[in-house]
């Protein structure tokens, strides 16, 4: 709820299904709701304790009260341990058993735990895996009954057999007592290869391939910046390259529909202070868009689309490819290049919609996108904490 009703956050227009096209393109697993590494790993240690020391006692909570009381505790022990920590999911709430999240870190980091084949098979629901793992002792311990020998050297054997598996790394005696929101070296280790392994033709593999590329990420605070750097120049696979160019110019273009949103908000609702400070914003954002920029391609970018297995709606390619043939001639019909956006606010929003006819209302703020960044601030605590587990035995909590 805090990051909705912080500005620059709701998508106004509609063009979300392009942004996490390319977000999933480059940084598999991970979504905007996720804070520390660290979830990757404790959920996967709490699935394998279920079996190790749950499942052993006379009455055995069911799995999912198992796992919504056990993250619960592990919050409080993060709480208590580190009470200045950074990103424990719940912490707000502090040691209060009365009062939880939503949304639990097993529910926000389960597409990460099948992308990067901590649990599998990669296409079980956190729902389809309670329940196949809900039949008995014996159904759960196919979870972890399968051996070395069984998959050789074949990696995917155990996504073939059909049976839920997790896998875990290497923890100490005092792991649960000790628990800290940072990685363990062993736990960073683990993460760091699940994920070059299982997402190799990624940017977020690209970044974890060593030392030095994840050091130089700490000193980069946006996504724009990141697609200008050295980091991001050097991807060694073309067709990712493409991707982040892509990616940056995907907002370097829409950011003017969205100019023109704002500017058709303030011309109608607004004060004299307002058009003028949105009409300098678009005369900017003109001035550095003169056409389509060179490295541009609509088919690519549709064509990434597809290949997410994604689809926008009609009114949404419809107004996305009349915004990019709008900036293709220097955007000299304004009337065209206003009605372009407002035809996809109305189709998409409906009576909603604040520019539909008739809409009476104020307006004070921009409203919709500020800016996209394809989830880099999750991707850069991510891999800060994986580099600083490796670098330690075990990392700070802030």
């Amino acid at each position: 709820m805090d990051l909705l009703s912080a500005p620059g956050v709701v998508d106004e227009l509609g063009i979300g299904v392009i942004r996490d096209t390319f977000a999933d393109e480059m940084f598999p697993g991970i979504s905007t709701i996720q804070t520390r590494a660290k979830y990757f790993t404790v959920t996967a240690l709490l699935i394998r304790r279920y079996q190790t020391e749950e499942l052993k006692k006379r009455q055995p909570r069911a799995f999912e009260t198992y796992l919504a009381e056990e993250e619960l505790r592990c919050r409080i022990t993060l709480v208590e341990r580190a009470p200045e920590a950074l990103g424990v999911i719940g912490g707000s709430f502090g040691s209060r058993t009365d009062r939880d999240v939503i949304r639990r870190a097993s529910s926000v980091y389960w597409a990460g735990l099948r992308l990067f084949g901590i649990v599998s098979p990669d296409d079980l629901s956190l729902a389809e895996f309670s329940r196949r793992i809900s039949g008995g002792r014996e159904a759960f311990a196919a979870l972890f009954n399968g051996t070395k020998e069984e998959a050789g050297d074949d990696v995917d054997a155990e996504h073939r057999s059909g049976l839920p598996r997790v896998e875990v790394p290497e923890i100490a005696g005092d792991y649960w007592k000790e628990l800290s929101i940072g990685l363990t070296r062993e736990e960073a280790e683990f993460l760091r290869d699940r994920i070059r392994q299982r997402q190799p033709q990624s940017v977020l593999a690209h970044l974890l391939g060593n030392g030095g590329r994840m050091e130089a990420l700490a000193d980069i605070d946006t996504f724009e910046v990141f697609a200008e750097s050295d980091l991001a120049k050097h991807i060694p696979d073309a067709a990712l390259r493409n991707a982040v160019v892509h990616a940056r110019d995907f907002w370097r273009i829409m950011e003017g529909a969205h100019i023109r949103y704002n500017w058709q908000l303030q011309d109608r609702f607004g004060d004299d202070g307002g058009r003028e400070s949105m009409q300098e914003h678009w005369e900017t954002w003109l001035a550095g868009m003169p056409g389509l920029p060179a490295s541009w391609s609509t088919d690519f970018m549709w064509a990434l689309v597809k290949k997410q297995n994604r689809s926008a709606s009609r009114p949404t390619q419809k107004f996305i490819k009349g915004w990019i043939a709008q900036v293709a001639s220097g955007c000299r019909d304004l009337a065209l290049c206003d009605e372009v956006v407002r035809s996809q606010e109305c189709a998409i929003k409906r009576n909603r919609a604040r520019l539909r006819e008739g809409n009476k209302q104020s307006v004070n703020d921009w409203i919709g996108l500020g800016t996209i960044d394809y989830r880099f601030i999750q991707v850069r605590q991510i891999i800060r904490d994986i580099r600083d587990g490796l670098g330690t035995k075990g990392a700070a909590d802030a």
